[in-house]
């Protein structure tokens, strides 16, 4: 049995996601890929970034925590916000607003002078990205259609992990020419990506009705899964610059360099753990997924630096984000026209990655990053059991 039949029971007729009845509608699809791109260039910006930022403003680790986790937050409080405003608004006026609060988040960062200035940056692209994610993943699957929504969320993923990677260039750029440098492109980009919505029909608002918040289907496997793509995401990758400078050695661009790399990683990541799916399941493909993030999670951190653990470092970046896909179609499939349920599934994971953030930030300052980042690499252990058969 498929994973779609296995999940048969838990629809209702209003999860039942909107398509369009004449067909695809690449163009508009390719608007939510820039802007899902963009977001995610945003909002992952600082982390490739903190050794410099932390050398020039002072910051301790802790403080790094702390500022990913105001960031992850913002995400998870904004995510209902975009969730709920689905009811009220058009799609397209709700990326609108993420751009605009992206511009705003950025050129804060890229003036910011006090860590105060830049948690206030890191709350506004957290508004950003939780008001773009409900609106773009009901988009997407509205513009590909029943047919294409495998596909069309594949790419998707692409888009996001293509993001990462340019957060992660830009990260190298920033060590050579100044950090302040590659917030400016970011909201050079922001205000690209909102340009290219002044004539975009990204679908009307969503048809669900309010009422009581959906919890049995959200609180289900989809958002499991993305729980704990959330806590590796923001709670240990965002620290990978700062071990490999600190532990390893290395120079700042040369750990933004390793981080390039498993952002390219993943986008391969993401194409073979979707055929995986197809080919065993969800939940098979997600307890191996779970079997080598451990594995590489624990050698990176264990291991001596040299090449190949920074190989090792990258492989774990990358396989990471191949969770994504994974857990936004069962979500799409369950509760994908409710964008109360939407903004809920997101709210949750990216808050409870915000609080990994911060306990890993603050357990580091008390017991070291090594050790902190070793506990973490045991996290992924966590799909085996929530995707048992």
């Amino acid at each position: 049995m498929d994973e779609t039949a296995r999940l048969g029971d838990l629809s209702t007729p209003s999860a039942a996601v909107p398509t369009r009845a004449d067909g695809p509608h690449w163009g508009v699809f390719g608007v939510l890929c820039l802007a899902y791109f963009v977001t995610t260039t945003g909002e992952q910006m600082l982390s490739p970034l903190f050794p410099t930022v932390s050398d020039d403003l002072g910051l301790s680790v802790t403080q790094g925590g702390i500022a990913f986790a105001v960031l992850t937050g913002s995400i998870a409080i904004t995510n209902l916000f975009g969730g709920a405003g689905l009811r009220r608004f058009a799609p397209v006026t709700l990326v609108r607003c993420a751009c605009i609060a992206g511009v705003g988040g950025s050129v804060v960062n890229g003036v910011a002078n006090t860590y105060a200035t830049l948690l206030i940056g890191q709350a506004l692209l957290g508004v950003a990205a939780g008001l773009f994610f409900p609106a773009g993943l009901q988009g997407v699957s509205a513009a590909a259609g029943p047919a294409k929504r495998g596909f069309a969320m594949g790419i998707y993923g692409v888009a996001f992990s293509v993001g990462l990677t340019a957060a992660a260039a830009l990260g190298a750029l920033g060590a050579g020419v100044g950090w302040r440098t590659p917030f400016w492109i970011a909201a050079a980009l922001f205000v690209a990506a909102g340009l290219t919505t002044v004539r975009a029909n990204l679908g009307p608002r969503s048809t669900s009705e309010g009422g009581p918040v959906p919890w049995r289907l959200v609180l289900s496997l989809p958002t499991y899964v993305g729980i704990v793509l959330a806590v590796l995401q923001y709670g240990a990758i965002p620290f990978l610059t700062t071990y490999a400078v600190d532990e390893w050695g290395i120079t700042a661009a040369a750990a933004a360099t390793v981080l390039i790399v498993g952002r390219l990683i993943s986008i391969a990541a993401k194409v073979i753990g979707g055929a995986s799916a197809d080919r065993i399941g969800a939940k098979a493909s997600a307890r191996r997924t779970a079997l080598v993030l451990a594995a590489t999670g624990l050698a990176w951190v264990l291991l001596p630096g040299n090449l190949a653990t920074y190989a090792i470092a990258a492989i774990f970046a990358g396989t990471v984000s191949s969770l994504g896909p994974v857990a936004n179609i069962l979500a799409v499939e369950r509760f994908g026209q409710n964008g109360m349920a939407l903004g809920l599934y997101r709210s949750i994971q990216i808050a409870l990655g915000a609080a990994a953030s911060a306990l890993v930030g603050v357990a580091a300052g008390v017991v070291g990053l090594r050790p902190t980042l070793a506990v973490a690499a045991l996290v992924p252990l966590a799909l085996i059991w929530i995707c048992r058969d």
